[in-house]
């Protein structure tokens, strides 16, 4: 009876582990094949947009975006 309890909670432990890992894993994907991706696109577009006068904030909203995907939390 011990041995069960021990393998079971053994078992729990190993596939809490792999979940967490699992998750680490396609969350680091999702930024590397999706937001980074995307914030070059806002940035090459912000940076087309203040080439011109009249849309300068529109660029820099732009660039803000772009920047705000590749580095969250500013």
């Amino acid at each position: 009876m011990f041995t069960a309890i021990l393998l079971v909670l053994f078992l729990g432990g190993a596939l809490s582990l792999a979940f967490r890992l699992t998750g680490a894993l396609i969350a680091a994907l999702l930024w590397l094949f999706v937001k980074i991706p995307l914030a070059l696109v806002f940035w090459v577009l912000g940076l087309a947009l203040c080439c011109t006068l009249i849309l300068i904030p529109l660029g820099l909203r732009c660039l803000g975006l772009g920047t705000r995907l590749f580095i969250p939390g500013i």
